[in-house]
């Protein structure tokens, strides 16, 4: 109905000027000794650059009341360009508006999609994006876009803010070209909820979840979460490390976080997955562990079985087990040799 409204509207307003220039013509067509109107087509052009607020001095007018005219076109002119001036100001402004609060959506494929933004989300993307990973952040707060860009950039980072319960929100996050969602807003029921909602449009979403109660971890699992964690769990167990062996405990603290491109003197755990292009296909562990070891100083510690089950992680299997399509090779490598791994492998860090 919009549309038609302004089609009408637009046929009025070529009628009422094409009427008032026709009385122009009407009024200052008698005139002669001077330049003057001669035809409609001269009433036409004058109407125009008066409408326009262009000075011509083509045409001059001498009544009063063709003057009176022309007044008329000249102020509903200014008035009609402030509008359209005004609209288009508007028009530009919502565009910009809608792009900064990410209502625009990303083309971000292969990404890592963070629902819900804190401190602990915050350290989350700063390990991925040491992975090169791109992110894509749907918050409910308007004042973490700005944070979040002054931290992580543009280039790498997607900030959304918008409704998580709204299924248009996971569209503007592509959220069908993630490789997964990191669910981290609301209270665990809500984010059951969410989990039900999200895997009824997106069935083969890789979820991971982080609970408050670690009790519910099998009831999470059953409804399609693929990595269920525990801040709790996690900590109690790096704590109780750190009060009986603080060696150890230092040194999976930093194996667990991501390594710093072109810095040897980071260690971190790194998992490639394993596809026709990948030398090692077909063959046996063992002689994986030893080129690595000899070659790049790099240490194989276990392969990710794929099945038609599921996946079984296998730590330091024998020499004689064999490498398969799909399975994934897990290794302790720093930032300069991970290149090296992704020239050999082929693939990238991650699933």
């Amino acid at each position: 109905m919009k549309k038609i409204y302004k089609i009408l509207f637009s046929l009025l307003l070529v009628v009422c000027f094409g009427i008032l220039a026709c009385l122009f013509f009407s009024l200052e067509g008698q005139n002669s000794g001077i330049p003057h109107m001669q035809s409609i087509a001269d009433a036409i052009w004058y109407s125009v650059a008066a409408f326009l607020s262009v000075s011509y001095s083509d045409i001059i007018i001498l009544s009063f009341w063709g003057k009176l005219v022309g007044l008329s076109f000249i102020l509903f002119g200014i008035g009609f360009l402030g509008f359209i001036i005004g609209g288009a100001t508007n028009i530009i402004t919502k565009h910009f508006e809608k792009r900064k609060l990410g209502h625009m959506g990303t083309h971000f494929k292969n990404h890592i999609i963070i629902i819900g933004w804190d401190s602990f989300a915050r350290e989350v993307a700063v390990q991925l994006t040491k992975a090169e990973r791109r992110l894509a952040v749907l918050t409910d707060s308007r004042d973490d876009i700005d944070t979040i860009y002054q931290k992580f950039g543009k280039r790498e980072m997607f900030v959304c803010f918008a409704d998580d319960e709204a299924p248009e929100s996971l569209d503007l996050v592509a959220a069908k070209d993630a490789s997964a969602i990191f669910l981290n807003r609301g209270s665990d029921t809500n984010k059951l909820v969410s989990i039900i909602n999200i895997k009824r449009v997106y069935p083969d979403t890789h979820l991971i979840v982080l609970l408050e109660n670690p009790k519910l971890k099998a009831t999470f699992v059953s409804a399609g979460v693929t990595y269920v964690l525990s801040k709790d769990e996690i900590a109690s167990r790096l704590l109780a490390s750190y009060i009986f062996e603080p060696a150890v405990a230092d040194y999976a603290s930093d194996l667990i976080a991501s390594a710093g491109h072109d810095n040897s003197a980071e260690y971190d755990i790194q998992q490639y997955r394993v596809c026709k292009s990948n030398p090692y296909l077909d063959r046996k562990y063992g002689e994986l562990f030893k080129d690595l070891k000899e070659k790049h100083n790099i240490v194989a510690i276990g392969l990710n079985k794929a099945g038609e089950a599921g996946s079984t992680l296998m730590k330091l299997p024998d020499d004689d087990v064999a490498i398969s399509l799909g399975d994934d090779i897990i290794v302790i490598a720093n930032g300069v040799t991970e290149g090296v791994l992704q020239d050999l492998f082929k693939v990238c860090e991650g699933i």
